[in-house]
């Protein structure tokens, strides 16, 4: 276990490659399912569990979809199972870095001047979605052999996406919810 945490580590700090991590259909399944618990933990902070459960799994079938859809295109299926796996082993990483940051934000500031912990936060929410599209683009760069640049556009797309997607479900959820 230690050695997947190493690994996930050295791949957040672009020291690692998703074709260091072993081809392993466990350690895939591990890191959709702790994707999934993450994903809910953290949109439980500001929304009911039934709705950050929803999100949490089109976010990651979103981020599968996209993968495999790449991966296809490059033609290179092989290493769909590695890329995966590294791309939501370092989304969970970097998500458990985020809970902090979640919770205080979300945690009722009483008596509390709001104005410079809210922009604190604000800015460590920033400089964590910088980190996560470097790391994404990483990922992409190594598992499709393509320029970074184009992998930074990869990148922001897919983050695009996510935060469009989620918006738009939270809202249809709210409207039949409430």
């Amino acid at each position: 276990m230690t050695q997947w945490l190493r690994f996930y580590f050295d791949l957040c700090l672009l020291k690692a490659a998703p074709q260091d991590a072993p081809a392993s259909k466990s350690a895939f399944y591990i890191s959709i399912f702790s994707y999934i618990i993450i994903g809910t933990f953290l949109t439980s902070f500001n929304q009911d569990l039934l709705p950050s459960i929803i999100v949490a799994l089109l976010q990651t079938a979103l981020f599968v979809f996209i993968t495999n859809l790449i991966m296809w295109i490059k033609k290179t299926p092989e290493r769909f199972m590695q890329t995966v796996t590294s791309l939501m082993g370092t989304g969970v990483f970097i998500a458990i870095l985020a809970i902090p940051i979640v919770a205080l934000g979300t945690a009722p500031a009483e008596g509390v001047e709001t104005q410079s912990p809210i922009s604190f936060l604000w800015m460590l929410s920033v400089v964590l979605v910088v980190w996560e599209t470097v790391v994404i683009a990483h990922i992409l760069h190594h598992a499709m052999v393509i320029p970074r640049l184009a992998a930074y556009g990869a990148a922001l797309i897919y983050m695009y996406l996510s935060f469009t997607v989620t918006i738009r479900i939270l809202k249809v959820m709210s409207y039949s919810l409430g």
